[in-house]
């Protein structure tokens, strides 16, 4: 049993941190800073086990709208690639995503013939970008979930 005079270490990617107490785990787990799914060591254990598993340690819901700590859109993939494939040119998928600016100048630049070969690649790039999970909305937040 964990108590807040022992020591743990924790691996959080691929590097240690650490030794905490108890008190610290809890802090950078409320911070977000540390998961559930981290491994830890608890001083005279003989094993590494996650550190949800660790006694003491609070229950920290996920936040909504956060992939490794980093803010993700509400927006989804699947209706900003069906738009960005079939109506691309036309900036559609931008303004689904939030990207107005972007979006109306895909449109105007759509009007003139050179113009519609440049918002056809530019749309061919976001789609694939839109596909890989990359592409981020107006706010710069990941799109990151498909429906």
């Amino acid at each position: 049993m964990a108590s807040t005079a022992q020591k743990i270490t924790v691996r959080h990617g691929d590097r240690n941190f650490g030794p905490y107490v108890l008190d610290d785990v809890n802090r950078l787990l409320a911070e977000g800073r540390l998961s559930h799914n981290d491994l830890a060591w608890v001083e005279g254990s003989p094993e590494w086990v996650r550190l949800g598993y660790v006694p003491g340690t609070m229950a920290v819901p996920p936040v909504r709208g956060m992939v490794d700590g980093e803010a993700v859109s509400d927006r989804r993939i699947v209706p900003a690639f069906l738009l960005a494939f079939f109506l691309g040119v036309f900036g559609v998928h931008r303004f689904y995503c939030g990207r107005t600016g972007s979006g109306i100048a895909m449109l105007v630049v759509t009007l003139t013939l050179i113009g519609s070969v440049v918002t056809a690649i530019w749309a061919t790039v976001d789609w694939i970008l839109i596909v890989c999970g990359v592409f981020r909305d107006g706010e710069g937040r990941r799109i990151t979930e498909w429906t």
